[in-house]
């Protein structure tokens, strides 16, 4: 399950020190951005402790992680095809609620069928991306929490490949992302499919007492997103994926806000989280916590698919 919009904003206003009265200072905790912290240590002293009361949930979560130790490592130049750009590091997707156009010879230009997912979608990039993102997530916490360094090897893999290594690196931005074919090589909507980058900023944070992911690693990933957060705040797509206001704006300040305080911009993040109370939270969110723009969409199939 997805955490809800609003708990997102709360742990990214302690991470940007805009902490509500009710937070805890978290001690030694991990320094997650969407992760609770303190929940992680607390539970990593359990773990360690032989505490029964958590034996189930580092079972499930061993079986995930030993899972994404045998996958392959995943690369956005993995694709069979190359993008517009003529360079495979570029990100490409199709906009997932796109289909052939039934009236048309060819199916150009490809036509809206709100809710319904094309599962042409899993010949592109996203697929890869979310593997990805699951993949560190998993390999991450199971390191953090059992201290197996099989899993912070792994995860160290993975993240070179996909945002390092000059043979396989995603180039950092998302010009082709979200593509309609015959009408578009990429849309701005396309910039919710790195919603889940975040979650690999956490894996960051547990990696670090790890010798397999040393500080220069780390630092080359924070320029990653720093490169990333400067082309969705300059470039035209971003700019217009700012003023969405449905989930899109909600999703892009949650990005925006999460890389700036990756890389130590916390008066950035701090004016991002600022404004979004008045024009996500304030206009986005009804009394009795009902989203109206989401609820008057077509909703049919939508729970299977990622953000949209």
């Amino acid at each position: 399950m997805q955490m809800g919009f609003f708990a997102v904003f709360v742990l990214l206003l302690c991470a940007a020190g805009i902490s509500p009265s009710w937070a805890d200072s978290a001690g030694s905790a991990p320094a997650t951005l969407l992760l609770d912290g303190r929940s992680l240590l607390e539970t990593r002293r359990a773990v360690l402790s032989g505490d029964a009361s958590a034996a189930d949930g580092i079972a499930r979560l061993r079986r995930d992680a030993d899972k994404a130790l045998r996958e392959p490592i995943r690369t956005v130049t993995d694709k069979p095809f190359t993008p517009p750009s003529g360079d495979k590091h570029d990100y490409v997707s199709l906009s997932i609620y796109y289909w052939p156009n039934p009236n048309s010879p060819d199916g150009l230009p490809y036509v809206s069928r709100d809710g319904e997912v094309n599962p042409e979608t899993k010949q592109y990039d996203s697929d890869r991306l979310f593997s990805m993102c699951a993949a560190i997530k998993n390999l991450t916490l199971a390191y953090y929490l059992t201290g197996q360094e099989s899993y912070a090897e792994r995860a160290a893999e993975q993240l070179r490949a996909w945002f390092l290594d000059e043979k396989t690196r995603m180039n950092p931005n998302l010009k082709y992302g979200q593509l309609v074919k015959g009408k578009s090589e990429g849309s701005r909507w396309g910039i919710i499919d790195t919603y889940r980058l975040p979650s690999v900023i956490d894996g960051d944070a547990l990696l670090r007492t790890s010798p397999s992911w040393p500080a220069a690693d780390h630092q080359r990933l924070q320029k990653w997103f720093s490169d990333y957060l400067q082309w969705l705040q300059t470039s035209e797509l971003g700019k217009t994926e700012a003023r969405a206001t449905n989930n899109h704006g909600v999703w892009y300040d949650v990005q925006t806000a999460s890389y700036a305080l990756f890389c130590g911009e916390k008066e950035r993040a701090h004016q991002i989280l600022e404004e979004s109370g008045k024009k996500r939270i304030a206009e986005q969110i009804d009394l009795d916590g009902s989203q109206p723009l989401e609820l008057k969409r077509t909703w049919n199939g939508v729970l299977a698919a990622p953000p949209h």
